[in-house]
């Protein structure tokens, strides 16, 4: 549940489009190259060119994560239309070598499950106002009060604008100074975050802070009287089909096709196999913009947004984000939801997903 400056300021140069490429492909993709498995998980295959791709560009990319020129990631899925057209899967020495049965951590990415649940809150009832002050939440923590204080929200802490004092994505990952690493060494890790001092009035500073992330957990779970592993089980992953989860601690682990899952199910507005999972206005306000973030990305309710450039077209998209390049991307107005994995920064870019969803998949999809 951590980021690096460093990650983010590689995004933002992919994003920007500041880096290009010149990319040559075979006319032809191999045989069964990246063909999703059918591993009866409920998700529908077909060939990535029955969807509209060139897959040899998906071939291509497969190819230079494989021999090292592209990035290191441990996975990528792709789908669309609803539809599952590629997975690819690469191994590393020293390292675990995933597959479509093995479960990949999502770090960060449980932010944006957690917005999801805090949806399904919503439209039970069980939350009934989200500009509710947060401190009365925690009675046991009366006592940190202030007039500033009072102002924070449940939607302040969503959109990581509470205005507390948070050094996370500005701190090195390893110092222990970092504020997410003291949260998690304290005895009392909401009374931690709830004590840090107000900087910046509530709703006008953005600010990446894991602590607040940990503050809406802790309400959801008391206003709804269920722990989150409970809750993701009955409300979203049962009706999701997913079946292969991991906790530890808030880390969640899912299969890299899980995570796929929770991305098609906001590209159709919280609908999964024709049943309403969460509320289609809580995917909308929770993916729309609700305050600018680090250049070029704005920020949802625990979910970003960013764009791509691909040719002369601008491709705006939603993801879910978390520390070493974990990412689901969903693209609405290419139908479309990628999903990557890894275990490690690439040795040759921050930002590796971004490079081969700008320069592989999405040419694939607008080809010429």
């Amino acid at each position: 549940m951590r980021a690096s400056i460093s990650a983010f300021a590689g995004a933002c140069l992919f994003a920007l489009g500041i880096f290009t490429a010149e990319i040559t492909f075979a006319s032809e993709s191999e045989p069964g190259c990246g063909r999703p498995s059918d591993i009866h998980d409920g998700w529908a295959i077909d060939s990535p060119e029955q969807q509209g791709f060139d897959p040899a560009r998906l071939c291509a990319m497969g190819k230079g994560v494989t021999d090292g020129t592209l990035a290191n990631v441990d996975s990528i899925v792709v789908a669309r239309h609803g539809v599952l057209v590629y997975e690819g899967y690469f191994g590393y020495p020293n390292q675990q070598s995933f597959a479509a049965t093995i479960k990949h951590v999502g770090n960060s990415m449980i932010k944006s499950v957690v917005s999801l649940l805090v949806g399904i809150a919503v439209d039970r009832g069980e939350i009934k106002d989200l500009d509710a002050p947060v401190i009365p939440f925690f009675p046991e923590d009366a006592d940190l009060r202030t007039p500033e204080k009072d102002r924070i929200t449940l939607r302040h802490l969503l959109t990581m604008s509470a205005g507390l004092e948070w050094h996370e994505i500005d701190t090195p990952y390893s110092q222990a100074a970092n504020s997410s690493n003291l949260m998690f060494h304290s005895s009392d890790p909401y009374h931690y975050v709830l004590e840090r001092k107000v900087v910046a009035p509530a709703g006008e500073i953005w600010n990446y802070n894991s602590g607040t992330s940990k503050v809406i957990i802790a309400i959801l779970t008391k206003v709804t009287g269920n722990a989150l592993d409970e809750l993701a089980r009955t409300q979203l992953f049962e009706p999701l089909g997913i079946k292969d989860v991991s906790w530890s601690a808030s880390r969640l682990s899912l299969r890299p096709r899980d995570w796929a899952k929770i991305g098609q199910l906001v590209l159709n507005h919280g609908v999964w196999n024709g049943k309403q999972i969460v509320s289609a206005s809580w995917v909308a306000q929770s993916t729309a913009e609700q305050i600018k973030a680090r250049q070029p990305f704005s920020y949802g309710y625990q979910w970003w947004l960013g764009r791509s450039l691909s040719g002369n077209r601008t491709i705006e998209w939603v993801a879910a984000m978390g520390f070493n390049s974990q990412k689901i991307i969903i693209i609405p107005e290419l139908d479309t939801v990628v999903v990557f994995n890894a275990s490690r920064e690439s040795k040759n870019m921050v930002a590796p997903e971004i490079d081969l969803l700008d320069n592989y998949i999405l040419p694939a999809i607008l080809k010429p």
